[in-house]
C-alpha cells in the first residue's frame, strides 16, 4: 500500500466523482482507476460502490478513509515537526474563524504576526464553526478559532472570553442614551441582522424565543461590514457582538437584557493534535493581545 494510493484514493472520497479527482489530482482518470483497483486487489476489498453515475464508500472504504486520513495526518505532522528543527524560518500555518470574529481579531493580529514571523505564511479562512471543527478535526486546519464547546467528535476547545451580543444603535437613535435595553422591548421593532447561516443569528434568535418576541426582519446580509453601513444609512439597529465595535465610533452598543444572548469565544484543537511551533506562537500572540486590548470597552462605544 503506497501513499500515493492513499492519497488517490481520499481524493475520490472528497469528491465523489472519478473525474473530479483526476482533474484535482492533475492525472488522467484511467490512472487514477488502475491505483484504486491496486489498493482494491491489496487489501481485498472493494472501496467503491457504483449507483449510476454516483459512487459511494463501501463498509470497507468507510474503514479505510478514517485509517487513512489520520495517518496522512500523522506523516504531515511529523513533516511539520522535523522542518522546526530550524526553528521558525519557514512553514505554512492554516486557520479558520468565524466571520463575526475574525471581524474584529484578526487584522491587528495577522499585521502582529507576519512582522514578527514573516517567513511563515498564514491561511485564514472565514468559515462556519461546523466547517472549522471539520477542518480541524480532518488536519486540514491547524487550529480554528470558534466557540466552546464543541460539538465535532476529536476536537477539542479551549476558552479565550466570553462576548454578549448587543444592540448597536447610531449615535442619532432614539434609544442611544439608554443604560441597557430589554429583549422584550425589540418586539416588532426592525432589524438588521446576519442570516440564519451564521451561529450569531441562531443565538438571537434563540434569545428572542425565549423572550416570547418576534422582532421584525427588515433585511438579512452575510458581512458584518455592510450591517454596520445599514445601520448608519438606515438608522435601524442591529445586534452583533460588542466587540464589532471596534473603530466603530459613530455607532454605540447597548447592552441587551433579560435575557442577556452571551457565548464563549475559544481556540478549536484537534484532540491530541501536534501543534506546532507556528500555531504556539500564533495561541500565545492572541492571548497577549487580548490581555492589553480591553475588548470590554467597546461596549457603549
Amino acid at each position: 500500500m503506497e501513499l500515493r494510493q492513499l492519497r488517490y484514493f481520499l481524493a475520490v472520497v472528497d469528491e465523489g466523482h472519478f473525474t473530479r479527482a483526476a482533474e484535482k489530482l492533475y492525472i488522467s482518470q484511467p490512472a487514477l482507476s488502475q491505483q484504486i483497483k491496486l489498493l482494491e486487489e491489496e487489501i481485498g476489498a472493494v472501496l467503491f460502490e457504483r449507483i449510476g453515475r454516483r459512487i459511494r464508500l463501501t463498509a470497507a472504504g468507510e474503514i479505510l478513509a478514517t485509517h487513512a486520513r489520520r495517518a496522512l495526518q500523522e506523516l504531515a505532522e511529523a513533516h511539520v515537526a522535523l522542518s522546526e528543527l530550524a526553528g521558525l524560518q519557514r512553514g505554512n500555518l492554516h486557520i479558520g474563524i468565524v466571520q463575526t470574529v475574525n471581524a474584529y481579531l484578526m487584522p491587528d493580529l495577522v499585521a502582529a504576526f507576519t512582522t514578527t514571523y514573516p517567513a511563515i505564511r498564514l491561511h485564514i479562512e472565514e468559515l462556519a464553526t461546523g466547517d472549522i471543527e471539520q477542518g480541524v478535526a480532518e488536519g486540514r486546519l491547524q487550529f480554528g478559532i470558534g466557540f466552546t464547546p464543541t460539538e465535532a467528535d476529536g476536537v477539542v476547545g479551549e476558552d479565550l472570553f466570553t462576548e454578549e451580543l448587543v444592540l448597536i444603535v447610531g449615535r442619532q437613535h432614539p434609544w442611544a442614551h439608554l443604560p441597557q435595553v430589554p429583549v422584550q422591548a425589540l418586539h416588532q421593532q426592525p432589524l438588521i441582522l446576519l442570516s440564519p447561516a451564521f451561529c450569531t443569528r441562531r443565538l438571537w434568535d434563540r434569545c428572542a424565543h425565549t423572550a416570547g418576541i418576534e422582532p421584525q426582519v427588515l433585511v438579512e446580509m452575510n458581512t458584518i461590514s455592510n450591517i454596520l453601513a445599514a445601520v448608519r444609512q438606515l438608522s435601524v439597529a442591529t445586534v452583533l457582538p460588542s466587540f464589532v465595535l471596534c473603530n466603530q465610533p459613530d455607532l454605540i452598543g447597548i447592552p441587551l437584557v433579560d435575557p442577556t444572548p452571551r457565548r464563549t469565544v475559544g481556540f478549536l484543537f484537534r484532540h491530541h493534535g501536534y501543534r506546532c511551533a507556528a500555531t504556539q506562537a500564533f495561541v500565545a500572540m492572541v492571548h497577549d493581545r487580548l490581555a492589553v486590548s480591553g475588548l470590554t470597552a467597546f461596549i457603549r462605544g
